[in-house]
């Protein structure tokens, strides 16, 4: 359990840093900052992947709840409005606490007051809970439910569009507020009192939405005001839903049942471990296609190809969570087209984009992480081999679009408008870090696909002119790669060739010519890489995206979009390379023990702590380059925890 006491609670610019994450395995989300002041444009009570409109919309922003006491009103909300917070209901918070769920404990007086917040697996729910703790007499709720009803990517504004009208329900009410949008149903588990009486909040602020570079005030409709006795032992469950609710608190106490079993499943495991893996099955869900897929990262990411490849070995196969990995797998084998996965999943085929050239490479490896991890050759022959299969032949047949193979087998990709690869950002439109040409990791990706197809093929008796093929461009590679690619100025790989030659600066993408299972190097130029990489990238939370040495080193993710994006991959620390560097480096040491030893000391950062004033129980994407390596980016990124488990997995003693 994360507990975070008072003073913390009460020192706004230290609690306004922690944010707390709820989600219910369909891509939504609840959350906030644990004074449930939101300083995000992301942040809100219920967050609902819907299908029609497709995306993540947030419906419910908050509750604006305040306790009449001996005749006074006690606010518990804390708003930032221009020049000044109001209510200030922080004061009133005696910690927070994070175990299978959020939850703020407000003192007022002699009484304790517990509000959680909880959202039901496979709905677009969230319930929130008020339990009078202590305290002999009762006290009575007043609570005023502020909608937003948007995309988390917009800002709402007062407007004569927005349908103010409220159904009566039982217990609550319904309402309608677009066209074309689900309802919000909102309902209390026992009698209740719902007065309509239409108002809105205007201007709001979101500081982090400021400092980004963004639009930051944000108005929210209140539809009415509950008011409802709360007494000791008799808990009172508010459901915020796009579906009619029933059975409320048993609803709540199921999920809460279903949520401590998953939790114990991973009991033999370190306490953070424990919580590790019981997070990873935040980013697994059921998406609008009704397919197991994988989501991003939170707050604002979406299901991504690459970053499921590369995450879901270590959510999926690293938790024992074997079926789910392969529906996944499959998932992105059924899509497969002209060689290549999608880079992203939308509402349907038809919306998916094939903007990547390594998504599809990453899938051999992700199926190599289920072999390792005990999964059965017979899966891959009947469900994947043939997926691999076109992937290969669509390479060597010239078919992957804006991809070609040169005269030594290796892979030529995009062109300087394009951004292929993961270092993929843009600025107005123009790569900031062009990796057109034969770029090292798609290459180093290339040959250990081609080498795992082809140990396959034996195996499966698979019987082609494409066996021979693959094996003469295993050969042209592995004589050509060092030769190509070797940078003598350092003695390491360079970033990418192209038709400016070799472009020398020191990158991480050099580590999975010695991460993968089978790399184009010999032993010392392995070694060679591995030295280089320590000595420039290495950080205690990841590896750096640039070296500090390079003229065009940014270390710093901050200010507007057009900043950020710059410093992108100019000198960024992300954590997910932590699990192919740790790879490499068990792979070159000679002294293993030791190696395990100094990659369990040195990353202790993040293999064993969660950042102190970011996301709560997460690991973020991205980290400052420089000290004290601030966490930036999502509060909650897929890779980055899937592989901080894998490489936790790998530094074990065996």
């Amino acid at each position: 359990m994360i507990a975070i006491p008072r003073n913390q609670c009460v020192h706004t610019e230290i609690a306004l840093r922690k944010e707390w994450l709820d989600t219910n395995g369909l891509g939504g989300y609840a959350s906030s900052t644990i004074l449930n002041c939101h300083t995000r444009k992301y942040h809100g009570l219920l967050v609902a992947s819907l299908k029609n409109p497709h995306g993540k919309y947030l419906l419910l922003s908050k509750l604006e709840t305040s306790v009449i006491l001996e005749s006074k009103e006690f606010f518990l909300s804390t708003n930032k409005y221009p020049g000044i917070y109001h209510p200030t209901g922080h004061m009133f918070i005696d910690r927070f606490e994070q175990d299978l769920y959020p939850a703020i404990y407000y003192k007022i007086g002699n009484k304790i007051i517990k509000n959680s917040f909880m959202m039901i697996e496979n709905e677009n729910t969230t319930m929130i809970r008020f339990e009078l703790l202590e305290g002999k007499r009762k006290v009575v709720l007043r609570i005023k439910p502020l909608l937003a009803y948007r995309s988390i990517h917009n800002l709402t504004r007062q407007n004569i569009a927005f349908q103010v009208r409220t159904y009566f329900e039982k217990n609550g009410f319904k309402i309608e507020p677009y066209l074309g949008m689900p309802p919000l149903y909102i309902a209390t588990n026992r009698h209740s009192v719902f007065y309509p009486g239409p108002i809105w909040y205007n201007n709001l602020e979101y500081l982090k939405e400021n400092r980004r570079g963004y639009d930051y005030q944000e108005d929210l409709f209140c539809p009415g005001i509950f008011e409802i006795e709360l007494s000791k032992n008799k808990p009172l469950v508010i459901a915020a839903s796009t579906k009619p609710q029933k059975a409320i608190e048993a609803k709540r106490l199921k999920e809460e049942k279903r949520r401590q079993e998953a939790f114990n499943s991973f009991k033999n495991e370190t306490k953070h471990m424990q919580i590790l893996k019981y997070n990873a099955k935040q980013f697994l869900i059921n998406n609008s296609q009704e397919q197991r897929s994988i989501t991003a990262g939170y707050h604002w990411f979406g299901e991504w190809g690459r970053d499921t490849m590369i995450s879901l070995p270590g959510l999926t196969f690293y938790c024992n969570r074997m079926e789910e990995g392969i529906k996944i797998l499959k998932t992105y084998a059924d899509k497969e087209k002209s060689g290549l996965i999608p880079n992203f999943l939308g509402n349907n085929d038809n919306d998916a984009s094939y903007n990547s050239i390594d998504a599809s490479l990453w899938f051999f490896w992700a199926v190599q992480e289920y072999l390792r991890k005990g999964g059965k050759k017979y899966n891959i022959e009947q469900v994947f081999f043939k997926t691999m299969t076109n992937i290969i032949k669509a390479h060597i047949e010239g078919k992957v679009p804006l991809s070609i193979l040169d005269d030594n087998g290796l892979i030529h990709a995009g062109d300087e408008n394009t951004q292929l690869t993961w270092m993929d950002a843009k600025v107005h439109g123009k790569p900031v870090t062009p990796r057109n040409g034969a770029a090292v990791e798609i290459n180093a990706l290339w040959y250990n696909a081609l080498e795992f197809w082809y140990i396959l093929a034996k195996d499966f008796e698979y019987v082609d002119d494409l066996t021979e093929i693959v094996k003469k461009c295993i050969e042209k590679i592995k004589n050509a790669f060092a030769e190509k690619f070797w940078n003598n100025d350092d003695n390491c790989l360079a970033d990418v060739i192209n038709w400016f030659g070799l472009d020398r600066s020191i990158r991480p993408n050099q580590i999975f010519a010695v991460s993968l299972p089978y790399s184009p190097l010999n032993q010392d130029q392995q070694k060679a890489v591995v030295k280089i990489v320590k000595e420039h990238l290495l950080t205690p939370v990841g590896l750096r995206s640039l070296s500090p040495r390079d003229r065009e080193y940014r270390p710093f993710y901050e200010g507007n979009p057009e900043t950020r994006d710059s410093a992108y991959h100019q000198g960024t620390v992300w954590t997910w390379l932590i699990g192919h560097f740790g790879e490499a480096y068990l792979k070159t040491e000679e002294n293993n023990t030791e190696a395990r030893k100094f990659l369990k000391n040195y990353f202790h950062p993040v293999l064993d702590k969660f950042p102190e004033n970011f996301g709560i129980s997460s690991i973020p994407e991205i980290y400052n380059g420089n000290p004290p390596y601030n966490p930036k980016g999502c509060i909650s990124q897929a890779w980055s925890l899937a592989e901080v488990i894998r490489l936790k997995t790998l530094i074990r003693k065996k």
